[in-house]
């Protein structure tokens, strides 16, 4: 009888086919989850480099950085200036209110009569000069016009000593010879003086010249017409 082959497969074959199958299917899940993992944790475009991924955002914000820091100095600046121009406002209301209550004393029904004299001074040091303000007035002659020069000079110690300077020795423009003033019944004048190291005054001296009349001289003590700040 002639041998036919057989048509069922060695049984010893299958654990191994088995086996086979199983690791290419583990080796296959394997490389499956390994490119998910990677898929997973590789960084977004630009992670690493914000800069290179947004190139517009470092500079946009500098340049807003740029603008506020820009735009708080020009509100400080304004803001100072504001402030500036309040105080003089204040200044010049203060001296508007004295002249007007000066004014109410001096022509008012029960006035004294006063002659040509400065009634009053006033002196305020700013840095390195100091700023003087005199009241000059008469109310005999409403009708007249008063018109001349100003000058003040200063009594005081120096080194131990008396000394008194002069309209000359005070001003910083030599060729200044006082200051004007032509009035009815009173005007406000002004300027700087600069004082010599050392000195201390102790008196202020002013001086009238009238256009075509006798001087006017009159004292006031430091003391009282020292405005410190």
């Amino acid at each position: 009888m002639t041998a036919k082959p057989s048509t069922h497969s060695n049984p010893n074959r299958r654990p191994w086919l088995g086996v086979t199958w199983a690791i290419a299917a583990v080796l296959v899940l394997a490389g499956a989850g390994l490119g998910l993992w990677r898929a997973a944790h590789r960084p977004l475009p630009g992670a690493l480099n914000p800069g290179a991924a947004m190139p517009g955002n470092v500079s946009d914000l500098q340049q807003a950085l740029a603008n506020a820091r820009k735009s708080d100095e020009i509100s400080r600046a304004a803001n100072a200036e504001l402030q500036k121009t309040l105080a003089q406002r204040d200044e010049e209301n203060a001296s508007l209110k004295a002249d007007i209550a000066f004014y109410q004393r001096f022509v008012g029904a029960n006035a004294d009569h006063r002659p040509l004299a400065v009634q009053a001074v006033r002196m305020h040091q700013q840095a390195a000069v100091w700023r003087f303000e005199a009241m000059i007035a008469q109310n005999t002659n409403r009708d007249a016009d008063n018109s001349g020069k100003f000058t003040l000079g200063l009594e005081g110690m120096q080194d131990g000593k008396l000394r008194k300077l002069a309209w000359s020795d005070l001003r910083q423009d030599a060729g200044s010879d006082g200051v004007p003033y032509d009035f009815k019944l009173f005007q406000r004048v002004s300027g700087d003086i600069a004082l010599p190291p050392g000195f201390a005054p102790t008196r202020v001296l002013t001086h009238l010249q009238p256009v075509g009349g006798a001087a006017v001289d009159n004292s006031f003590a430091w003391k009282d017409v020292f405005e410190a700040d």
